[in-house]
């Protein structure tokens, strides 16, 4: 990335970062390699854009799966997550994960819009996971999302990040303006590909400890056919649904591009989706109406794997996790010191990376959705807990109450509090109800 990226100070701490003191820093981890003082390891977080588990062909959640090698692949050289929650729409998602603290405490509830009247991006005294590693440099490409009205290299440079490349404006694939740490640049071509050719020089070309935050911005809307070289199996226009398969396949094709350049000995790769597949784009048992933006599993429960040294290949965990959850999991394996504010909702699930079937780290999950303060369009919200086997969901987008066994019934088909709810399931529903957060 250093022929395309400039640094930038890194706000949090305030460290410059010239050629030469990189340098210098890289020669003494060496040192410190060969005294027998490992480097801190690397860490790619690549969050998946409208992506759900019925896409990717390792969960075996769905009959027609798009084409996913690549990640099939980087699962069997890592451990799956059956049941991770994210929240059911992206900017929502990005905070939580950068910040490790629940929405109700960012504010950040549903997406951020530009043009909406209110002021709603991520407050920049925020700590993120960029300020938490001190000997990392942090690179942040792609969709940022987090801010309505600053530049989005500005941004996140104020929230800890040393560098920053995505593009600036509407979602427009083919012809989009360039924004490299706030230079603006009109450029032609496939977005998605410049991006990942910009992460694959991230990775081949950095000589210190680096976190890359990539964020592909596939297969988010407009739906449309990419260059039919990244997508073999499908070609052709057809439906929504069949665009979108080529989208993650081609999304797919550019992470193989990116995985072929790391080494797992020394680099975690944790790939997470940021909410469930978009709808027009799901097929049964994939409902519309219970995807992307609903309280259901189909909007929240995202695809997790994660790969790197000493993680669990080719295995599967079954234990909660939270989007919160990757702030705490990054700074344990990087051995940095604990983060002198925020990540309060964040649990580390660390030690499951080398034992998936060891204890639980959670007992539930909680999420919610909920407008701007100020915002005048009606926002559907709702409230939701689950536990390994039970979910809770207070609806107040007009659904209600709902309580449902994930464990016989996980595409959510009967609400145990229907019209006549038996005493024990309004008690359990009840005791759920309870859990979720009261937090300002």
């Amino acid at each position: 990335m250093t022929d395309t990226l400039c640094p930038r100070q890194r706000a949090a701490r305030a460290v410059p970062r010239a050629d030469l003191l990189s340098k210098m820093f890289a020669s003494l981890l060496l040192l410190g390699a060969a005294q027998g003082t490992p480097a801190p390891p690397n860490f790619v977080v690549v969050l998946l854009d409208d992506v759900g588990r019925d896409k990717v062909a390792a969960y075996g959640v769905h009959p027609q799966p798009a084409a996913t090698p690549h990640l099939d692949r980087l699962a069997e050289r890592g451990t799956l997550f059956r049941n991770a929650w994210a929240y059911s729409s992206c900017s929502p998602t990005r905070a939580a994960l950068l910040t490790g603290r629940l929405a109700e405490r960012t504010g950040i509830g549903s997406v951020i819009r530009a043009g909406d009247g209110v002021d709603s991006s991520l407050a920049r005294d925020e700590f993120t996971i960029a300020a938490a590693l001190p000997e990392h440099r942090a690179i942040s490409l792609g969709k940022w999302h987090l801010s309505d009205t600053a530049d989005a290299a500005l941004h996140a440079s104020t929230l800890g990040f040393d560098a920053f490349a995505g593009w600036d404006g509407p979602n427009q694939y083919f012809t989009w303006t360039d924004n490299v740490n706030g230079a603006l640049q009109t450029r032609v071509g496939y977005y998605p590909l410049a991006l990942a050719e910009r992460a694959v020089r991230v990775v081949a070309n950095q000589r210190e400890p680096y976190f890359l935050y990539y964020c592909p911005w596939l297969a988010h809307a407009p739906f449309h056919e990419p260059p039919a070289f990244l997508h073999p199996t499908l070609q052709g226009p057809g439906s929504s649904r069949f665009l979108h398969l080529q989208m993650v396949e081609s999304l797919d094709t550019l992470l193989g591009r990116l995985l072929d350049q790391i080494d797992l000995d020394t680099t975690y790769v944790i790939v997470m989706g940021d909410n469930g597949s978009p709808l027009n784009t799901t097929a049964p048992p994939f409902l519309p109406g219970r995807i992307k933006g609903s309280s259901y599993e189909g909007g929240l429960a995202v695809p997790l794997i994660v790969a790197g040294p000493g993680v669990a290949a080719g295995a599967e965990c079954d234990r909660l996790v939270h989007v919160t959850d990757l702030f705490a999991t990054i700074v344990e394996l990087a051995a940095a010191p604990a983060p002198p504010r925020g990540a309060e909702d964040s649990v580390s699930f660390a030690r499951l990376l080398a034992d998936p079937g060891g204890a639980p780290t959670r007992t539930h999950l909680t999420v919610s959705k909920f407008g701007f303060p100020g915002l005048t369009q009606n926002v559907p919200t709702f409230r939701a807990v689950r536990t390994t086997r039970w979910k809770y969901v207070d609806d107040g987008a007009g659904g209600g109450e709902r309580l449902h066994d994930l464990e016989r019934d996980p595409f959510e088909t009967v609400n145990l509090l229907g019209a006549t709810p038996a005493p024990t399931a309004r008690a359990l529903a009840d005791r759920l109800a309870e859990l979720l957060p009261d937090l300002p």
